[in-house]
């Protein structure tokens, strides 16, 4: 397969140099007013994790890049060396609560310092080299990145213009059958919400074993609430849902974050 990095690499650097990702977005959006740790970039692992001078790494919050799961070993690897070829030797200011994930990786929204401040996440976004991944980072930080990823996909930059990565429709059940255990971002219209033991549906057909359905904890709900969205009012909504697709006896999706869902009606996207 011909590599993509060449095009990837172009939007980048142009992204960085030219367009509103700023560093103050990353300050708002992660509710701090100055990073908890500024850092030196060597390299990247991945198309999430950076490398630092100290040996360190970093997993950059509420994105997720193209990896093996996806079944694209070259676009895994453009991802990778896409982040690599912006980050290396640069300072970076690292932003949210200081936390690590299950790898010890630093988990953080993350300003690039030099020369210019630009919000690296925002950025790489924009450009359709990542993709929103609520589950990943902190709900405020992933809800002020969706923007950034509506602007690429109307672009249809990077990732937005492969079949594989594109936005799937909640109808084409043999995509959405195909992509199990892919992070998916899938449109459709809801035509019924119930309720079964501790979980609210929100399902996407008739056929209720069959069709696309989102799937809502109790406890995932109260902050839906708080986020001021009201599920169940959502039946005959159009909406857009992001999340790692299982069987469910249809395809289904786990809705732990109010930014895993946006409400498109007259949204023209």
């Amino acid at each position: 397969m011909r590599s993509r990095l060449p095009a990837l690499l172009g939007a980048a650097a142009f992204g960085l140099a030219a367009m509103a990702a700023r560093a103050d977005g990353v300050v708002a959006c992660a509710e701090a007013g100055a990073p908890y740790a500024t850092v030196t970039a060597k390299s990247a692992r991945d198309g999430v994790t950076v490398q630092l001078s100290d040996g360190r790494e970093v997993r950059l919050a509420g994105v997720v890049a193209a990896n093996d799961l996806d079944g694209d070993e070259q676009a895994a690897r453009d991802a990778a060396q896409a982040l690599a070829r912006i980050v290396a030797g640069r300072t970076l200011a690292l932003h949210g609560r200081s936390e690590t994930d299950r790898y010890g990786r630093m988990i953080a929204q993350i300003a690039l310092v030099d020369p210019e401040p630009r919000w690296l996440q925002a950025a790489l976004v924009a450009d359709g080299i990542l993709r929103v991944a609520p589950e990943a980072g902190e709900p405020a930080c992933a809800a002020s990145l969706l923007p950034f990823e509506h602007q690429a996909r109307a672009a249809r930059a990077g990732l937005w213009s492969e079949p594989r990565f594109a936005l799937q429709k909640a109808d084409d059940l043999t995509a959405l059958n195909a992509a199990a255990g892919r992070f998916a971002v899938v449109e459709g219209i809801v035509t019924r919400v119930g309720e079964a033991g501790s979980r609210l549906f929100l399902d996407f057909g008739r056929r209720y074993m069959e069709d696309f359905t989102l799937v809502v904890s109790r406890d995932a709900r109260q902050a839906f609430a708080s986020a001021g969205i009201d599920l169940k009012a959502l039946k005959g909504k159009k909406v857009r849902a992001r999340g790692v697709l299982f069987p469910w006896g249809g395809p289904a999706i786990e809705l732990r974050k109010p930014a895993a869902l946006e409400v498109v009606d007259g949204e023209g996207a």
